[in-house]
């Protein structure tokens, strides 16, 4: 039953991540209040807002929901009742169903050009933008869904569609926008390579994550999951929107965007 309940250490996490993501926010937004390039601060500011809003409502105990499910059988000495439940943090979901937009846009818009052109090139780069943006909301999502689901078969289901929605976000910031920002010049490559392989690496985290906690085989207790999300949301909110805003920064001030074009990598 303890397991249905938030303890102490969730809520002391889920206040570091709260005071975490606040001072993270301004940060971010004091860093690029003076840019040429300002939505950058903006995006990382809103970006840290969103997530210390939903964390201190998980402080607060009002973004958790106990999913239970009632079996009832026929007995010899009566009726006997099976039930399953366990504690989710949805609010958790509704943190990355709009952040993690925020933060690919963020990324792309370091990769693609300004769609500020007309014709087929603002098609295309509008065409990724959507693609990606799609893919990502749906992989939060089907993972929400998995994450409610008490039967074993839906919940591996909706968690495989959403790793193939995720491996979607990942062939195109990968592939195409990676090219893109290859064209634009050795600093911005550079800059693009740096913050996507950064948030690949630590966006593989969650599934991973996802898979061993309570919402998936139960490996690892919830205590144990909320740490280990705090820690990696702050890093990846946080830390990723303080790199972002100062490697444009650093951009800006350089003139990299004019530089040669840079030939992409495999």
């Amino acid at each position: 039953m303890s397991d249905l309940m938030q303890t102490s250490t969730q809520e002391t996490w889920l206040w570091i991540g709260t005071i975490g993501m606040a001072i993270g926010a301004f940060v971010i937004y004091f860093l690029g209040a003076k840019m040429k390039e300002r939505h950058h601060a903006i995006t990382g500011f809103f970006v840290c807002a969103i997530a210390a809003c939903m964390y201190l409502l998980m402080a607060f105990g009002q973004g958790d929901v106990v999913v239970s499910k009632a079996t009832l059988a026929i007995t010899p000495i009566g009726v006997g009742a099976d039930v399953n439940a366990e504690l989710v943090y949805w609010a958790r979901y509704l943190d990355w169903v709009f952040t993690t937009p925020l933060l690919l846009i963020g990324l792309m818009t370091v990769g693609l050009k300004a769609l500020s052109t007309t014709g087929e090139v603002v098609r295309e780069r509008a065409a990724l933008v959507g693609g990606v943006i799609g893919a990502d909301v749906l992989m939060i999502l089907t993972g929400l869904f998995g994450a409610l689901s008490l039967n074993d078969n839906h919940k591996y289901v909706w968690f495989a569609i959403s790793c193939g929605f995720f491996l979607a976000v990942l062939v195109l910031i990968w592939g195409p926008i990676r090219a893109a920002a290859a064209e634009q010049g050795a600093g911005v490559a550079a800059l693009y390579g740096k913050l996507l392989g950064i948030l690949t690496v630590l966006w593989f985290i969650y599934p991973v994550l996802w898979i061993l906690g309570t919402e998936g085989t139960g490996t690892i207790s919830l205590n144990t999951e909320v740490i280990v999300f705090t820690i990696i949301d702050l890093a990846a909110k946080v830390g990723f929107g303080i790199l972002l805003v100062v490697g444009v920064k650093k951009l800006d001030t350089a003139g990299a965007g004019s530089s040669a074009p840079a030939a992409a990598t495999n």
